[in-house]
């Protein structure tokens, strides 16, 4: 019996990303560049409801 189309790809997680690694590096790129967007401009409109959200919020706020 054969067994091997049953059990998962040698490498797992590691080939994934050694295979994709300029997609995921791009990914994240735009990801920063989307929140430091969103955190600009809640600052120069002082939009409360960005400048709530946890990401933003100073250390020591609730």
């Amino acid at each position: 019996m054969n067994e091997t189309s049953d059990s998962p790809n040698p490498g797992g997680i590691k080939a994934l990303v050694q295979k994709h690694k300029g997609q995921i590096g791009v990914g994240l790129l735009v990801l920063y560049v989307c929140l430091l967007g969103l955190g600009t401009i809640g600052e120069i409109w002082e939009i409360e409801w960005i400048l709530d959200l946890p990401l933003f919020r100073p250390p020591g706020k609730y």
